[in-house]
């Protein structure tokens, strides 16, 4: 799944919101970029063809809802980074944030607890 900066800031206004009529999410969005109307409500349709979002229609006013999770839509695009930037390997990826993010000690702390729980986590699972 691959989400353009447009359709980024409507996904994170849907799942912030549970739901939003295109006016919400024009409202929204003109904190960041002065988008028209019928702009917005071209780019909601395009996403929801792509199944990304759905509607339901109260008194003519469409009602939009996001069809992916965060959690499922940020794992999509993180595997894609991967393939396309790192050849496939989660390990290039984690050398690349940490030679190039500055991770102050309890942030590189935070990722070590992080690794710790996961390979738990693998060896509960191997074990089954």
């Amino acid at each position: 799944m691959k989400l353009g900066g447009r359709q980024l800031a409507i996904m994170n206004i849907l799942w912030e919101r549970g739901e939003a009529t295109v006016a919400d999410v024009q409202a929204a969005l003109d904190v960041e970029r002065d988008l028209a109307y019928s702009t917005v409500a071209t780019v909601l349709s395009r996403m929801e063809k792509k199944g990304l979002v759905t509607h339901r229609v109260e008194d003519r006013v469409y009602f939009y809802q996001p069809a992916v999770t965060r959690d499922g839509a940020g794992k999509s695009m993180i595997g894609d980074v991967i393939a396309r930037v790192f050849g496939g390997s989660p390990a290039e990826l984690v050398n690349h944030l940490l030679e190039s993010e500055s991770i102050d000690s309890s942030e590189l702390q935070r990722i070590k607890e992080l690794l710790r729980k996961h390979e738990a986590e693998q060896k509960r699972g191997d074990s089954r």
